[in-house]
């Protein structure tokens, strides 16, 4: 029965991912193709962040006392409504601006109820014998399914318009709602939390945790960095079309998805701590040559190693932070880390943008490189705590 439910799971989480993503690149290429506008491709990401901020809030407090399936059930309806709103306005010829705005609210509420949610019933599935493997196949689940988007996103965008990509969009967010509603989830110690460990007193008595969840979501703001840079980095600084942009973030997914395919092959014969400080190494040598880089397909490669590093680190801090934070608070922390993140990510998307438009789209890469220093050096900072807790 677990591995039946896992099987839907994953399913459903790739469908989703695949809709996901098919949305969200050919949204970022479209706010390029039709208003030339990197801080509007900002404000778009700003948008999804302070949504996200308001939801993690929500999902903090509703994930210690609610069935996580249906948490995430409702991230699903979110989502379905305001792309059908926005393809309405889009459709009617109306306020298309407003549009975008919707779309971005659209991944920003779904996305962190679903994350936080999702995180909790993997949870489910694990025993201390397969943390690693669980959290690696969920890793490819999840790259799979943006690999699939971004590789079709330029084309479909090209042939067939936006408007039919959302409508692509709703007819995945619903086939993958219906094969998750048949995901069989059941907390079995869904209890209130302060009859075990509160969530804030256990936070401020292993204050390193703080730093950790920095620490775990800067890959994935740096991730949120290189969407937002992409767009006007392939077609301002190296003259691609939207095939050459769908091809480039498509390889960040076929990167993403052999690291995290060899990884639990790797960590028998490295030393985990060690890895996650070269990862971090290589992802600031790699921001600072894309900011340097002439050529469209020497940005294809190096975009595709970028996809092996921040996968791994994030899966074997997730896999660590499984094994150090009790089961009955993972979701409320995921949740309050996540809000800590999208506070981190506001500013850095305002960043990008503001620094893209006025010195050149290259810059964007810079920013990342320096994100990611920032990263290795909170990570020195508590490597002690991280290894022996």
């Amino acid at each position: 029965m677990m591995k039946k439910n896992f099987r839907l799971f994953i399913t459903s989480d790739i469908i989703s991912q695949l809709g996901a993503g098919m949305i969200l690149v050919a949204l970022n290429w479209y706010i390029i193709d039709i208003y030339h506008s990197n801080s509007l491709i900002a404000i778009v990401a700003n948008i999804n962040v302070v949504a996200g901020m308001f939801i993690s809030l929500i999902a903090m407090g509703v994930l210690k006392c609610i069935n996580a399936k249906w948490l995430a059930i409702s991230s699903y309806c979110f989502r379905i409504f305001f792309i059908v709103l926005a393809l309405v306005l889009f459709k009617m010829n109306l306020d298309k601006k407003l549009a975008i705005y919707l779309l971005a609210l659209s991944g920003g509420i779904g996305w962190n109820l679903y994350f936080p949610a999702s995180k909790d019933i993997l949870n489910s599935f694990t025993a201390e014998d397969n943390t690693l493997q669980i959290n690696s196949f969920a890793e490819i689940s999840m790259q799979v399914g943006l690999l699939a988007a971004t590789l079709f996103s330029g084309i479909l965008y090209r042939y067939v318009g936006f408007e039919n990509i959302l409508v692509i969009g709703i007819i995945l967010f619903v086939s993958s709602l219906l094969i998750f509603s048949a995901v069989k989830y059941s907390k079995q110690n869904k209890i209130k939390v302060d009859e075990k460990v509160k969530l804030f007193p256990y936070l401020l008595k292993e204050k390193w945790l703080l730093l950790l969840g920095i620490v775990l979501y800067i890959p994935f703001i740096g991730t949120n960095v290189i969407t937002t840079a992409l767009p006007g980095y392939i077609k301002d600084h190296l003259s691609g079309n939207s095939i050459n942009y769908g091809i480039t973030d498509t390889m960040y997914g076929v990167g993403a998805c052999l690291a995290s395919f060899v990884l639990p092959f790797i960590v028998k014969y490295f030393n985990k701590e060690k890895l996650i400080l070269f990862l971090f190494a290589f992802s600031i040598i790699l921001g600072t040559v894309l900011s340097l880089n002439q050529k469209l397909s020497l940005a294809i490669g190096y975009i595709f190693l970028l996809g092996m590093v921040e996968p791994v680190i994030r899966t074997i801090m997730y896999t660590r932070t499984m094994q150090i934070v009790p089961s009955t608070l993972l979701g409320a922390i995921v949740a309050f880390w996540n809000f800590i993140n999208l506070i981190l990510q506001f500013f850095a998307n305002y960043g990008v943008g503001k620094v893209m438009d006025e010195v050149g789209p290259q810059w964007g890469f810079i920013i990342y490189a320096g994100l990611m220093i920032v990263g290795s050096l909170i990570f020195m900072g508590i490597k002690k705590s991280y290894k022996t807790t």
